[in-house]
């Protein structure tokens, strides 16, 4: 497929989330986590070459997609304890956000028949809610292990949609660090505005700190460059489109 039919294939599976009345008024009224592109492209890549047709794939997409939306979307339900508290009306919204992408992926993967993804796709959210609670302990037993905890906490849910659909270790190995990749570089530019990141009890605690002199800002910078080394070691051979193979070059030299 050209790059241009593949971009055409995305802005189609776009559309199709965001034509529901219901969600647009959850973007025009609630400021919760929004659709993310770089999961949607490599959930396209990852089913792209089945003999899905194409209307029943950007469905397939567009529900996992949901599933991603109502998971990231509870985890902003805020507890007694948190220092900045929702509003009734954003704690209600929050809520309501969660639970419409809930239905809107279930009623898509039953309606197709897909019982089986469904499954795997729980089981993602399974694993992504495990290794979140194990970074914010601190249950990690090392270096390797925290970054395969924060590989878990933004692409478990990617990781098992790849593997129902067949792809190679390879290709879902390097997804998911591009996934985590695209977040950690949201990050840095966050952490250079605000000067805080939830990162910053792992880098007190040690972990992954490959230079023992380095400040959070350059900490923060070396677990960048260690995902990208992991990425380009094992991008040998990967059968990708060039639109993916634009974007992961583009990642990469950020």
């Amino acid at each position: 497929m050209s790059y241009q039919g593949g971009v055409a294939q995305l802005k189609q599976v776009e559309a199709l989330v965001l034509d529901q009345t219901a969600y647009r008024f959850l973007g025009e009224n609630f400021d919760g986590p929004k659709m993310d592109k770089d999961q949607m492209l490599w959930l396209h890549e990852a089913i792209r070459g089945t003999d899905l047709d194409d209307g029943v794939a950007h469905q397939v997409i567009g529900a996992t997609l949901y599933v991603i939306l109502a998971h990231d979307t509870h985890d902003e339900i805020d507890e007694p304890g948190d220092v900045k508290q929702k509003t009734w009306q954003e704690r209600q919204l929050t809520v309501l956000a969660g639970d419409f992408y809930s239905s809107l992926y279930y009623r898509a993967l039953s309606e197709f028949g897909m019982i089986d993804l469904l499954a795997a796709l729980q089981r993602g959210v399974q694993e992504t809610n495990e290794a979140k609670v194990n970074l914010y302990q601190l249950h990690i037993t090392g270096d390797e292990d925290y970054l395969a905890h924060l590989v878990m906490s933004k692409a478990a849910i990617f990781s098992r949609f790849a593997t129902y659909f067949g792809c190679d270790e390879a290709f879902t190995f390097v997804g998911a660090r591009a996934i985590l990749l695209t977040y950690l570089l949201e990050e840095r530019k966050n952490w250079l505005v605000t000067g805080s990141s939830l990162f910053q009890a792992a880098y007190e605690h040690g972990y992954m700190a490959l230079n023992a002199q380095a400040d959070f800002a350059m900490w923060l910078e070396d677990l960048i460059v260690t995902l990208k080394a992991e990425i380009k070691a094992n991008m040998g051979g990967l059968a990708i489109s060039d639109m993916t193979e634009k974007r992961l070059q583009e990642l990469l030299g950020r």
